[in-house]
């Protein structure tokens, strides 16, 4: 060490002696930072002697405090979530989302929640825990919230004390109090559930006790007038009038709950939160997409199923921002119009729909009978002697001689034949729900769904039919189903332009004049992501006939003898033959296209139909004029040919989910080209909200009677 170096040590070390030493050394100044040692508030002794003599002395009231919490938990997670098979979780999701919104709302809730499933057993084992945890956190904050609220409402003296209290919990970072419960309580469930309820329960509290203070006063005397107790004001009148104010309550409290879903993960809750932790801080990309997908998904369905009334409108990103920018301020959150429409009383009168004309009728009656042709042709076969799609990722599907399969069955049409079914039936539902009850059936059985259908069931087919075979066994699979689809879909599809062309629509709202730029930039970069996609892998193949070949199968034969030999070495040869297979894997890891020779080309048939429908949507745009009806019809061909895209690249990823063998893999090419699809019938789904079934507006019964067909007609 050189004499300055040596030097600094002394002085550091006479520094570090002085500091250990005050005696030794001159009292600090009033000035110096060191005088703080010499007045320290023994704040954390304080707080380790009070935890101490809460959990000897208290220990019966910590048990009492525990006791909910374990029981629910045990009883809606363990007992009823992780134990009941997942068919019967989505079955009941959807049932509970159609109670207690409507069947849309639980039809999305069950397919979400399917979705969570089929990512895998762990996942869905995590998907479970976590809508036990957040049930469980939400189901306390009403039973607490929702009387505290009431009482604030009714009693200002409570308000005066409840007030501060929550500011408090609104205020204090959630790692400060959740010190204490893991003191008291342990890591786990039980303590992340009591922090998750302590951030989640002001909002609740505030908005109960607003709905009660903004009952009308002449109401509430009124009925007090009338010689109503009390417990009947409260129930009958305070309560059904401050409904929409606690229901947003519920809801911020919930959406609240589900973003401490990361601090139960610390807290070693388990769940999704967990899973998504752990991706991160081992980096694993692959789980860190699936959990966060599953995360996201939960978080959608809670939201959707506990929204309030008039809030259908507004994303979840957005519901999750306004909760989180209101969480000290909730009231504000009341009356707030989330989703941007008129609100209108159901009471009011409104005239009747126009009526079925006769072109309108033959129309309707030609895409129900091109979806019915095509839902049938499932029932025939579609590939024989070999599996046409699925041939690409099970060897045994190479060939099948002797054998036929349907449009239904995993060696046949296996998911496009599933996807045609939907379509199929969707469209003859729409189209005979139209002429039974023109206007009156969901929003997508119109002339206009119709088109958006049966494009994407025609584009489906005639990219099924137009894809390349996997083997010469599969060149001649192909059999008559597939035709016939392809017919029934081209006879649904003209049935509907020509029914789209005479349905009396007109929109809610003037169009713009100005061509709507923006819908047209977003079809060009739908265009642009498919056109990525088409030339990214659609599929990886790292099969071991594929990975191994005869020379390093003849070197693990010669590590296996040589292990055989020395039995002391088997360890070390294991570990060598596994090195050498991950190499393999990669170096020889064979990715197919989506415009290849060796792959079906599905990327390149996808391409074609997304430039048609970048074509039809520069139309749509408005670019060669403000025509309101054409802009409507081509804004659903252009909807229709981007859910084809979209349907095509789901229908390769979801067959190879179903049959494939374990090593061959979906690329982020058909990813990339259901995104695509997705965002080339998003840029046209804004003039297609704006149409609806036009009324007919007459003053007397004679004009009523004259606007209805004939039986004639």
């Amino acid at each position: 060490m050189t004499p300055a170096r040596q030097a600094a040590s002394a002085v550091q070390q006479a520094a570090f002696q002085a500091r250990q030493d005050p005696a030794g050394s001159a009292d600090p100044g009033f000035f110096d930072d060191e005088v703080l040692d010499q007045f320290q508030i023994p704040v954390g002794a304080w707080g380790d002697q009070t935890v101490d003599w809460i959990a000897v002395r208290l220990e019966w009231l910590i048990a009492i405090i525990e006791w909910p919490f374990d029981l629910l938990i045990g009883f809606l997670v363990e007992d009823v979530l992780e134990s009941a098979p997942w068919v019967l979780v989505v079955a009941a999701f959807f049932v509970i989302g159609s109670l207690a919104r409507n069947v849309k709302v639980g039809a999305f809730s069950a397919a979400a929640l399917s979705l969570c499933a089929i990512l895998g057993n762990n996942y869905w084992f995590q998907t479970a825990r976590t809508i036990g945890f957040v049930g469980v956190a939400v189901l306390l904050c009403v039973i607490i919230g929702i009387p505290l609220g009431v009482a604030c409402g009714r009693v200002d003296g409570v308000w005066r004390v409840v007030r501060p209290v929550l500011d408090g919990m609104q205020v204090v970072h959630s790692f400060v109090y959740m010190l204490p419960f893991i003191f008291f309580f342990g890591i786990g469930t039980v303590s992340a559930t009591m922090v998750t309820m302590v951030f989640a329960l002001p909002p609740l509290v505030r908005l109960t006790n607003l709905g009660i203070r903004q009952v009308p006063e002449d109401v509430v005397e009124a009925s007090r007038a009338y010689g109503a107790p009390e417990w009947r004001v409260l129930a009958d009148v305070q309560l059904p009038l401050a409904r929409p104010a606690i229901m947003t309550g519920v809801n911020q409290t919930l959406l609240l709950a589900i973003s401490m879903l990361g601090i139960a993960a610390i807290m070693a809750a388990g769940g999704l939160g967990l899973v998504l932790f752990q991706a991160i801080t081992t980096q694993d990309v692959s789980k860190g997409m699936a959990s966060g997908l599953a995360f996201f998904l939960v978080a959608v369905v809670l939201d959707r199923i506990s929204q309030p009334e008039g809030a259908d409108g507004a994303g979840l990103l957005k519901r999750v921002r306004l909760a989180w920018r209101h969480r000290r301020d909730p009231e504000e959150l009341v009356g707030a119009d989330f989703s941007g429409g008129v609100a209108r009383s159901a009471a009011d009168a409104e005239p009747p729909f126009a009526a079925v004309g006769a072109r309108e009728r033959r129309s309707a009656l030609a895409t129900a009978v091109g979806g019915a042709i095509a839902a049938l042709s499932v029932s025939l076969t579609w590939s024989s002697d070999a599996g046409f799609i699925s041939a690409y990722g099970r060897r045994a599907d190479e060939d099948l001689a002797g054998e036929s399969f349907n449009g239904l069955a995993a060696s046949g049409g296996s998911w496009f034949g599933g996807l045609t079914l939907i379509l199929g039936v969707m469209i003859a539902a729409a189209a005979l729900s139209s002429l039974i009850s023109p206007g009156r059936g969901p929003r997508l059985w119109t002339s206009d769904g119709a088109v958006v259908m049966s494009l994407a069931l025609l584009v489906l087919t005639v990219v099924h039919s137009l894809a390349a075979p996997a083997s010469a066994a599969a060149a001649q699979s192909r059999s008559s189903g597939v035709f016939v689809s392809v017919a029934g879909a081209l006879i649904a599809s003209l049935g509907a332009i020509s029914w789209i062309r005479a349905a009396p629509h007109s929109p809610m709202r003037p169009l713009s004049a100005k061509p709507a730029w923006s819908r047209l930039a977003l079809a060009v970069s739908a265009v642009a992501i498919v056109a990525v996609g088409a030339v990214s892998g659609w599929s990886f193949d790292q099969r071991s006939d594929v990975v191994i070949t005869a020379e390093t199968e003849a070197r693990i034969e010669e590590l296996r003898a040589k292990a055989a030999a020395d039995p002391n070495q088997s360890g070390v040869v294991a570990a060598e033959i596994s090195a050498l297979t991950s190499q393999l894997a990669t170096e020889r890891l064979v990715v197919t296209d989506g415009v290849s020779s060796e792959g079906p080309g599905l990327g390149a048939l996808s391409l074609i139909a997304a430039v048609l429908a970048l074509a039809v949507a520069v139309p749509a745009a408005g670019v060669f004029g403000r025509d309101e009806r054409r802009r409507w019809v081509c804004s659903a061909v252009v909807a229709g040919l981007g859910a084809g895209v979209c349907g095509v690249a789901s229908a390769w990823v979801a067959t190879h989910v179903r049959s494939a063998d374990p090593s061959y893999l979906t690329g982020v090419g058909a990813l990339l080209t259901m995104i695509g699809g997705v965002m080339l019938a998003a840029s046209a789904a804004g003039v297609i909200k704006e149409f609806r079934r036009s009324r007919v507006y007459a003053t007397t019964p004679q004009a009523l009677a004259s606007s209805r067909p004939s039986a004639a007609a």
